[in-house]
């Protein structure tokens, strides 16, 4: 298990602040957050590469807040893969265990043939990275960080790099890891999907601190804050206040509530939703994927996503009358004292 307590850290202006973390051993935690928001900080802290002011640091009940790196027993791989150009494949793999003084014992060679297997990388040991794809050095990386036996692997934004077709590889591959070998994991990422895909458990930072950390179905479906649930995807939110209002979505005292733009029904009829409504069609762009349609009534814009097929189905134009609405189950209430 990993427990980062009250973890401090100042650099120049910036400052991570009182950040806490618990990951059990063999779990799968993102780092979720904007640029800059001190994420890749506290991956490097955790490596031991990043000076703290306070704090503590344990893995496996071993307090390791003052160890060199290399003592640590924990390995990270970074969006730029860092492989060595002069090595080929495998000997950039065998690097990984150049701090371990058993690095002779058979098991590690049972370790490289195993993750040559899992990342298919049979048929390039002996190239250059100069001759790989950015997919093939990520899987490289990977391997080199994982021969060793690490207690946690640390992948700081290991898919940024990667144009989007090698990226869903390399993000199943990942998955297949985890599940296979049973590592834990911290990831870094500003990729809400992303971390939907892999995460077991989230923690959201912004400006040096967390934000709401938790599994990430309670993170991804029911944030708590306006500043997560907008970085989630739930675009709708809104201030609730007015009696009537209040009665009508089951709050007790004014909220914010959210709604994502996927769980809201358009149609040319009226719905049998929980909530619905009769309004207008407002704005419509094409996202290539899908379709972000405004559905406009006397109180607010709501942003709905379609499929182009269901669009097309619809026929939808602007200013057209339209039905909207959502399911309880898909609405997200919580209070704040700063405006949405």
């Amino acid at each position: 298990m990993i427990h980062v307590k009250d973890l401090n850290i100042k650099l120049g202006i910036f400052r991570i602040k009182n950040v806490s973390l618990k990951v059990k051993k063999g779990e799968f935690l993102v780092l979720l957050g904007p640029t800059a928001a001190g994420k890749s900080v506290i991956l490097e802290a955790i490596a031991g590469l990043v000076p703290i002011q306070s704090g503590k640091i344990m893995v496996n009940n071993r307090d390791i807040t003052f160890l060199k790196p290399e003592h640590r027993n924990i390995s990270i791989c970074y969006q730029d893969y860092n492989l060595f150009p002069h090595m080929n494949v495998q000997d950039n793999i065998r690097y990984g265990l150049r701090f371990k003084k058993d690095r002779n014992n058979p098991k590690y060679e049972k370790n490289f043939k195993e993750l040559v297997k899992l990342l298919k990388l049979g048929s390039i040991l002996e190239r250059l990275p100069l001759n790989l794809s950015g997919g093939e050095q990520q899987r490289v990386s990977l391997a080199r960080g994982l021969i060793g036996n690490p207690d946690v692997l640390l992948l700081d934004e290991p898919l940024s790099a990667l144009d989007p077709n090698i990226k869903t590889t390399i993000q199943e591959e990942l998955k297949n890891i985890h599940e296979t070998l049973h590592t834990t994991i911290i990831m870094v990422t500003h990729d809400f999907v992303e971390a939907n895909y892999l995460a077991e458990k989230v923690a959201i930072i912004n400006e040096g601190e967390i934000i709401e950390q938790g599994s990430s179905e309670e993170v991804f479906q029911k944030p708590t804050s306006i500043f997560a649930a907008q970085f989630m995807g739930i675009k709708n939110i809104f201030w609730i206040e007015e009696p009537d209002e209040l009665s009508f979505f089951g709050l007790q005292e004014p909220s914010y509530i959210g709604i994502r733009p996927e769980n809201i029904y358009v149609s040319q009829g009226p719905l049998s939703t929980d909530y619905h409504f009769k309004g207008t069609i407002g704005d419509i762009q094409n996202n290539q994927i899908f379709m972000e349609v405004k559905c406009c009534n006397a109180k607010r814009e709501y942003s709905t996503y379609l499929t182009t097929n269901r669009f097309l189905e619809l026929r939808l134009k602007k200013g057209q009358p339209i039905y909207f609405g959502f399911d309880k189950d898909y609405l997200i209430s919580f209070r704040e004292k700063d405006e949405a």
